[in-house]
């Protein structure tokens, strides 16, 4: 009698092993994703590595290496400090260079003779000269006057003395309207003085036009309310800003 065939049963789908495999997997993905949602990050670290950058370069010594592995365990590498000025003692260089400034322009306009008509402000990122009304042009004109040029020259003798500092020249009015062919409202008025004081610095006295700038306020940031003569006239001024050099590109 003929022996029957034995018929092997295939079973469908993946392989049971397979299936735990997966289970496993995908628990611990859930576990990182958990892990990583619940970690917290420093600021800190994100301060010190931004501010690294800043930077030309940096150095990681040998022995600052065992701190930086350390740190993986959070997930953020920290940068290593980086030797440089701190924002006190930056404000205080600006500060100091200000001070100094105000007063080398103040002995020099009593030298010769100009501290009744020009003004020296500070703070502790620019000097501001303010020249008086009437003192550089003639109402609802931008002609420089011809004493003022002698003025101007004095001025501009003193400014060169910092090759590095910035100068910004603001043109300010009262507030009575102008309206003629040549300026139709204080800001055209205001600007145009700003201008002409600049184009003197740089096509007489041989300024670097690269470290000069004009604006004209018109007549919309009075240093007194314009509600008497004695106050128009003092906020119809010319000033001229120079910029500490730390800040030169902040103002």
């Amino acid at each position: 009698m003929a022996k029957k065939e034995k018929k092997i049963e295939i079973k469908q789908g993946l392989a049971e092993w397979m299936g735990t495999y997966g289970d496993m997997v995908t628990l611990l993905l859930c576990f990182f994703v958990l892990l990583f949602a619940s970690s917290s990050v420093d600021a800190e670290k994100f301060k010190q590595i931004a501010s690294s950058f800043s930077n030309n370069q940096i150095t990681i010594m040998p022995e600052q290496t065992a701190g930086m592995l350390d740190a993986l365990g959070n997930g953020i590498i920290e940068m290593p400090k980086v030797e440089g000025n701190s924002d006190k003692e930056f404000e205080n260089k600006g500060k100091q260079e200000m001070d100094n400034m105000a007063e080398n322009f103040k002995t020099y306009f009593a030298e010769n003779d100009l501290q009744e008509q020009i003004e020296v402000e500070q703070n502790d990122r620019y000097i501001t000269l303010n020249f008086k009304d009437g003192i550089l042009f003639e109402s609802a004109s931008a002609d420089l006057k011809p004493e003022a040029i002698d003025i101007l020259s004095k001025v501009a003798d003193e400014l060169l003395k910092y090759p590095e500092n910035n100068i910004k020249i603001e043109g300010h009015t009262d507030n009575l309207p102008i309206n003629t062919a040549k300026y139709p409202n204080n800001w055209y008025l205001s600007a145009a003085r700003a201008i002409s004081v600049a184009t003197y610095f740089t096509d007489v006295k041989n300024f670097s036009p690269d470290r000069i700038s004009t604006e004209g306020y018109g007549e919309y940031r009075p240093k007194v309310p314009n509600d008497t003569p004695e106050n128009r006239a003092t906020n119809r001024r010319v000033e001229i800003k120079v910029i500490s050099k730390y800040y030169n590109n902040e103002i």
